[in-house]
């Protein structure tokens, strides 16, 4: 197998998830292990990886331009709710107590939240269910009762 992004010969398996594996050499393959990237190295295999039809080689070139807050590139890239589902499950998320927060969780509010641009209050002890992860960093998508869509810092928040 050739490396996803370089296409070297002598590659390592690399699970993104239990049903995405890509194949890297040992040089991407530690890059992305250490999200330690070379830049200089990467930008030019990655401006290539990111139009693959392979989902496993473009949901990894997603995730690397994220990392290197190449928002430009990843602005223009198309993934399917899977391959999201995928790369939504890359990120740790953690509450106020240092619990990694996933889809589906419930969460209790720590503290009195005023929402922006309302004069309402996200009371502390607040329930909300269901909460979603998104492209924002430390923060969450969820309904508030009385409120509607939301996106709440994680800090502020438990997981029940």
């Amino acid at each position: 197998m050739e490396c996803a992004l370089c296409g070297k010969e002598n590659t390592l398996k690399f699970e993104l998830s239990k049903d995405m594996i890509v194949y890297l050499c040992d040089t991407c393959k530690t890059q992305v292990e250490n999200k330690d990237y070379n830049e200089e190295y990467l930008m030019p295999l990655l401006n290539n990886s990111m139009w693959s039809e392979d989902s496993a080689t473009k949901v990894l070139s997603y995730i690397i331009l994220k990392d290197l807050g190449r928002n430009d590139l990843v602005d223009m890239m198309y993934l399917t709710d899977e391959e999201l589902n995928v790369v939504n499950s890359q990120k740790i998320v953690l509450d106020a107590n240092n619990n990694v927060l996933k889809n589906g969780d419930n969460v209790s509010v720590i503290k009195d939240l005023d929402v922006k641009g309302t004069s309402k209050t996200i009371k502390r002890g607040t329930i909300i269910k269901n909460i979603k992860m998104c492209d924002v960093e430390d923060h969450i998508s969820c309904k508030v009762d009385g409120i509607g869509q939301v996106f709440l810092k994680t800090e502020f928040l438990k997981k029940i």
